[in-house]
């Protein structure tokens, strides 16, 4: 039995304005909407937050503001809106003040974005060290994104991940993830999306495919 919530999207830009995601409450609105009719119930928004641009108190200043201003317009038959981060990794991140607050609401989860070019060995060493932490629990957002060689040390190591919904589409690559999902080693799944794109029709594929393939 899989341990994967397939009413929650665990990573998404739906945020009005609080970073590329959607450039206005209207665009919000579409996504939530989108989300909705895909029977999502729960969608944690998790702008993007670069440690090297942003102090953590700007940011969630920042995220609180533009949360607010798209749960005003909101009903209670739309989907919870729940805060969180994606975090790009920075060498000593595990030594950054704050930390915490960047979590997945009411939980110590953390969702780690790991860079787009070969890992340092000073970022492979901070991963490691977050996945030694008390405090933090990190999930690497969007692990089809990087080489498999570099997840399976990661899964090795034992830190969860978090695939986007598109991923299960790829004929090429899903067996790939499906062996990652069968281990456990995934647990969340997100839209990750930005605009308007495709990102509610891929997350009912994905989740057709993973309720026939586990009885859920």
């Amino acid at each position: 039995m899989i341990d994967i919530d397939l009413t929650t999207d665990y990573h998404s830009h739906i945020l009005p304005q609080c970073d590329h995601g959607s450039d206005s409450i209207e665009t919000s609105v579409q996504q939530i909407q989108m989300a909705k009719t895909a029977g999502i119930e729960t969608i944690y928004a998790t702008p993007h937050f670069y440690p090297t641009h942003e102090s953590v108190s700007s940011f969630l200043e920042r995220r609180e503001k533009t949360s607010e201003a798209l749960k005003a317009v909101l009903t209670e038959d739309d989907p919870l809106i729940r805060l969180g981060a994606e975090v790009l990794i920075c060498d000593g991140m595990d030594r950054m003040a704050d930390l915490e607050r960047l979590c997945l609401e009411d939980s110590n989860k953390i969702l780690l974005e790991m860079p787009f070019y070969d890992w340092s060995e000073n970022i492979w060493s901070t991963v490691f060290r977050l996945n030694e932490m008390e405090s933090v629990q990190i999930i690497i957002a969007h692990a089809d994104r990087y080489p498999v060689k570099d997840i399976e040390v990661l899964i090795a190591a034992g830190i969860p991940l978090q695939l986007n919904a598109c991923a299960l589409n790829r004929l090429l690559k899903r067996s790939k993830y499906l062996s990652w999902i069968d281990r456990g080693n995934v647990s969340y799944i997100g839209s990750d999306i930005h605009g308007l794109g495709n990102g509610y029709r891929d997350f009912e594929k994905c989740v057709r495919l993973l309720r026939r393939r586990y009885n859920r």
